[in-house]
């Protein structure tokens, strides 16, 4: 039963959270619109990585630098990308999408919608421990760079930024993404270290990791503090 709510009870808090930062709550039909595609989009990312697996790059034993580059290439990009394709072709041609702050909501939801079920895979996989690992790092994770993905849409179309910035988004939330893999397996293949090595790497990766996932929290709960003070002095604006 723990395991059970481990594995979707990081998703709803994520989803309330981000839903209660907008001030012009969205229409709970798109949410979950964009919810299952970016759980349906899970099945086309899982084709990708086994045909760029099946090519023999992807390889745990690889050093950290191609190790990185494979995560990056084989994993973060292909998931990032069919994230950022929900919010693209499903999200921002709503109606619905009217300002900057849904970017980052429909981001997160269409992030969460994918980690949600690859969680599901992970934890029948590995039970309890798997559970409570991904509830505290990978989905709160997922939901970070579902927002950064989702800022940059909304950028682009609210406040005429280059399309490029898009690019960006892409390139940042994959370097993250692939940079949190990388740190997670280069933990957990230290075991086959002597014990000073492994516990030396281990403390190092761990270092890294909170350093990577606090900058993350801190960035997007900086954005949504921003984009929220805007949605509210125009609302100001409005009623004078």
């Amino acid at each position: 039963m723990i395991t059970f709510v481990l594995t979707f009870l990081p998703t709803v808090l994520l989803m309330v959270f981000f839903y209660r930062r907008d001030r012009n709550r969205e229409p709970r039909k798109v949410l979950i619109g964009t919810f299952l595609l970016g759980t349906l989009s899970f099945l086309p990312v899982v084709f990708v990585e086994n045909f760029l697996s099946s090519l023999g790059v992807l390889s745990d034993a690889n050093p950290l630098f191609f190790n990185f580059y494979d995560m990056f290439t084989n994993v973060a990009v292909p998931e990032e990308s069919f994230k950022l394709f929900v919010i693209l072709l499903y999200s921002a041609r709503t109606s619905a999408f009217d300002e900057p702050m849904d970017g980052v909501v429909y981001g997160v939801t269409a992030a969460l919608g994918f980690a949600t079920l690859e969680n599901v895979f992970y934890v029948v996989d590995g039970g309890l421990g798997t559970a409570i690992t991904r509830a505290i790092l990978s989905i709160p994770s997922h939901a970070f760079w579902g927002a950064i993905l989702g800022y940059t849409v909304g950028q682009v179309r609210f406040n005429n930024r280059g399309r490029g910035l898009i690019l960006m988004g892409l390139l940042i939330s994959s370097v993250l993404h692939a940079l949190f893999n990388t740190l997670l397996v280069t933990i957990e293949g230290s075991t086959s270290y002597s014990d000073s090595v492994s516990g030396f790497v281990i403390i190092t990766m761990l270092h890294l990791l909170f350093i990577v996932f606090a900058f993350e929290i801190v960035w997007v709960l900086r954005t949504v503090k921003r984009l929220r003070r805007q949605q509210d002095e125009l609302a100001a604006e409005d009623t004078e």
